[in-house]
């Protein structure tokens, strides 16, 4: 599978244009969403679409979710401009907006639009005028809808760090690899993931876990000094207060994922000292620091773009990071940010493209994705009945890993996805060659021919692979 990193750029985009609402009159060079409203939009309402593409329906993990029963006129105005993103500029023809509801491109519901009847003119119509206008108009015509619904701004959605971001952003903090979060009150698939944003409250119990977990952490990256190097400089005495400004600032950054301001930076400070003061130890200044910014919304939500949006490169510098490695940037990638390489698509690509280079990270990040969308813990955690007595927890373990093995292999050997579901061959250890009955491998996890059939998907946990617009 190859990973197209312009692509970035583009979701970025229409990350930001789609959570903007709509606007009444089309401005000039963009397509009129009054005639989407009024004349496309009916066609997909009789096909049938909404049904499957909404928050519940089957289709709900693909890119389309049509509005809401009882959207607004300019809701559904947004709706058919963010539709661009299905429309190949190129060929307007092999666009996914024509070819999926009229089954030219394989598509899960069949053919919801008949080819060539006067319902596929005028999605074709809706298609071209899509194409023909640039990504800036299209941007602008819906911050225009957005106005004149009298939004100033577009709504900021702030995601919580996931369980797994928590513990990989703390590891490559603190350099602690105790993985707290696995001691956290249990997150809740919602549409098949961890991280929707729906599904992230702030319970008295994960608050008060919070707590608990930055004070250890904190007393753990100190507890035998400063084994990790948390402190860029060193201390002359315990009030020594440039070294003091040096680690604020220098941690802060790391912590928050951006700058401090001014005033945080005197108020850690303040906080720094005092500690120092009491204890006569730098160290438990530097701990006390620690711990604060370990229960800051700045560190436990994702606001790297500041309260005021300074900090805009910092913002898709963590973005990049959480996405392509579901933990914090690194050196490099603060440094890009600083140096504000990351304001154009070019510069996005090229550090996006580093960072795929980096194999470990990126399959830890791969490997999160797998496990949640594949849903491995009800795999590994599956219980049979007593005819089934071959079935044991290693086996189940076993045969998630076996499954996680193939789609890496695909993904690295830029292989047919499709695989995953219809590939002849697996990646068995002695235990499931014995399930499927064929001679034991020499090495575990080593690719085996001639399968009908996985352990995984035998398991009966192996859903739909469909991330597209089906």
């Amino acid at each position: 599978m190859t990973v197209r990193i312009a692509g970035l750029s583009l979701a970025l985009m229409l990350f930001v244009s789609m959570m903007a609402a709509p606007r009444p009159q089309a401005q000039s060079g963009a397509p009129d969403p009054v005639v989407f409203q009024s004349q496309v939009f009916p066609v997909f309402e009789a096909a049938k679409c909404s049904g499957c593409h909404a928050a519940s329906g089957v289709a709900s993990a693909t890119r389309l979710h049509f509005p809401d029963t009882g959207a607004t006129s300019a809701q559904i105005q947004a709706f058919g401009l963010s539709l661009s993103m299905l429309v190949d500029r190129a060929d307007v023809s092999k666009s996914l907006l024509l070819t999926k509801p009229t089954n030219v491109t394989r598509h899960t519901g069949g053919v919801r639009i008949k080819p060539g009847s006067p319902e596929e003119q005028i999605v074709a119509k809706w298609a071209m005028s899509l194409a023909s206008a640039s990504e800036a108009t299209l941007a602008a015509a819906m911050r225009s809808l957005a106005a004149s619904e009298g939004e100033v701004a577009p709504k900021q959605l702030v995601r919580r760090l996931t369980h797994a971001q928590y513990d990989n952003t703390v590891r490559d903090l603190l350099g602690d690899y105790s993985k707290p979060a696995e001691r956290f009150p249990p997150e809740d698939y919602v549409d098949g993931f961890k991280n929707q944003l729906t599904g992230q409250g702030m319970p008295p119990l994960l608050v008060e876990t919070y707590s608990t977990a930055a004070e250890r952490l904190a007393l753990n990256a100190f507890r035998i000094g400063d084994i990790n190097g948390l402190v860029p400089c060193k201390p002359a005495s315990f009030s020594d207060q440039k070294c003091r400004d040096a680690f604020v600032r220098a941690f802060g950054l790391r912590a928050f994922r951006r700058p401090l301001s001014d005033d945080e930076a005197k108020r850690y400070s303040a906080v720094f000292s005092e500690q120092a003061r009491v204890s006569r130890r730098f160290l438990d200044g530097a701990r006390v620091v620690v711990e604060a910014m370990l229960q800051s919304p700045n560190f436990l939500f994702h606001v790297e773009a500041g309260p005021d949006g300074r900090y805009a490169d910092y913002d898709v510098a963590s973005r990049l990071s959480y996405l392509l490695w579901n933990t914090m940037p690194d050196a490099a990638l603060f440094e890009a940010a600083a140096k504000g390489e990351l304001s154009t698509g070019a510069g996005r690509e090229r550090v996006a493209r580093r960072m795929l280079e980096n194999a470990p990270r990126t399959r830890e990040s791969l490997d999160q994705f797998f496990e949640e969308w594949l849903r491995f813990d009800r795999v590994v955690n599956a219980v049979k009945s007593g005819r089934y007595q071959a079935f044991t927890p290693e086996l189940a373990i076993a045969m998630a890993e076996e499954t996680r093995t193939l789609l890496h292999h695909l993904v690295s050997n830029d292989l047919n996805f499709m695989d995953a579901l219809t590939a002849d061959y697996s990646f068995l250890t002695s235990e499931l060659a014995e399930v499927y009955g064929v001679p034991a491998p020499k090495e575990q996890f080593e690719m085996v021919g001639g399968l009908a059939t996985r352990g995984h998907s035998r398991a009966g946990h192996f859903p739909r692979i469909d991330r597209g617009a089906d």
